[in-house]
């Protein structure tokens, strides 16, 4: 019997925290991960795809320097595309306050830390994520269309994925399966995707990895 064809795609910054939220685990060997989820009796691996965003070396030079030698890691890994989506400085507008004496407030300036001057929130700036979410649905469709996989793996617990979901579950016949940690657990993924298998403590434990310098 011909095995099925199975792609993974990782959502690495969610993937993360509600690993380390639900069973303390950081370091996964992401092979050993996704084939501890296919039933390996009629499915096969052919391909890992993980997607995260850099952190600003700017804004963070410690974390960005952690950050680039667990992608260096993340190469290793067999059959593992890594894919960035974008990193992008936001200016701040208003900050809404509710204080318990004033009752709800906007704020229009911020103190610095250091020397405690105030500045007009229009000078700061954060930075956000984009395009993660985009890239991962895109690539989700495109290798569904390109008839990459017959089943995918969705290391996520992002609802925004379910409209690209529904169309390669309903179009293209292809089977999603939405791979969820006990929690969150995400209504609206479990109503698109063809079927749900729960990433048990066991599993995690069975792909951890020590990530060296």
């Amino acid at each position: 019997m011909t095995k099925k064809k199975v792609i993974a795609y990782y959502d690495g910054s969610n993937f993360y925290h509600h690993c380390l939220e639900n069973y303390g685990i950081k370091g996964i060997n992401f092979f050993d991960m996704s084939n501890q989820v296919l039933f390996l009796d009629k499915e096969e691996l052919i391909k890992i795809k993980y997607f995260n965003c850099p952190i600003s070396q700017q804004e963070n030079q410690e974390a960005y320097i952690k950050q680039q030698k667990f992608f260096a890691n993340l190469r290793k890994t067999p059959m593992l595309q890594l894919l960035f989506g974008d990193l992008v400085k936001r200016h701040l507008n208003k900050i809404n306050i509710n204080c318990p004496i004033c009752g709800h407030q906007k704020a229009d300036y911020l103190k610095c830390p250091k020397c405690k001057k105030e500045m007009e929130l229009i000078k700061c700036f954060r930075y956000t994520e984009k395009g993660v979410d985009v890239k991962l649905a895109i690539n989700l469709l495109l290798d569904g269309l390109d008839n990459k996989y017959d089943v995918a793996l969705i290391f996520s617990s992002d609802g925004d994925y379910s409209p690209a979901i529904r169309y390669v579950v309903k179009q293209l016949k292809k089977e999603v399966v939405y791979c969820y940690f006990p929690n969150p657990k995400t209504s609206e993924l479990i109503q698109a995707c063809s079927s749900n298998r729960l990433i048990t403590k066991e599993m995690v434990e069975k792909s951890q990895i020590t990530y060296h310098d």
